[in-house]
């Protein structure tokens, strides 16, 4: 990364980090404490000394969530550098699994097994959302348009806590923002 998109990424996590406790407390109240230098490096040696300047900054904001039940996204919780890195492993011994979903690292889970994945095999890495049956991932651009995003959908008072203490996502609006920003990041690409 370089020095600005470094600074864009932190500037976006702080704005996320304002909009969550403002907005959506139900979540920032759940989300666990940022990694420590044992944890990044655990990282780094799991995916063979690399160094990830964009996964480490997110890890570094906050490390997973501290249950099972906190979704920060609609088909998406927060998961821990063990987390990610157990889900990688285990992802490696499944048959038929594509090679871009087994060399990327699942950053959001949807607790069926699939969800948000950072492509680490590139040199500018990227996120997409992926099902194990549906072949074709779909992109959600760099980590700090990411970041956008999901400061967007908290920003729009998308999120509230039903009564069971989960996280529900007022879905059809949801479905709309996804939608523009799906459009926006195509359009950026082309």
């Amino acid at each position: 990364m370089s020095a600005k998109e470094r600074d864009a990424l932190q500037a976006s996590l702080a704005k996320l980090e304002s909009t969550l406790q403002s907005k959506s407390p139900f979540v920032f109240n759940k989300l666990a404490a940022g990694a420590s230098q044992q944890e990044i490096s655990t990282l780094r040696s799991e995916l063979g000394g690399t160094q990830i300047q964009c996964l480490e900054t997110w890890y570094r904001w906050h490390n997973g969530c501290t249950d099972r039940l906190t979704d920060i996204l609609p088909l998406g919780r927060m998961l821990s550098i063990a987390e990610s890195l157990r889900d990688r492993k285990e992802t490696q011994n499944i048959p038929f699994v594509d090679a871009k979903r087994k060399s990327a690292l699942k950053i959001l889970d949807d607790s069926a097994g699939d969800g948000f994945f950072l492509d680490i095999s590139n040199s500018n890495p990227r996120i997409f959302y992926h099902m194990l049956e549906d072949p074709y991932p779909r992109d959600y651009g760099t980590f700090e348009e990411f970041v956008t995003f999901i400061d967007a959908v908290h920003e729009a008072g998308l999120a509230s806590q039903n009564e069971h203490g989960m996280v529900a996502f007022d879905l059809d609006r949801y479905q709309k923002l996804e939608a523009e920003y799906l459009e926006r990041i195509e359009k950026a690409g082309e």
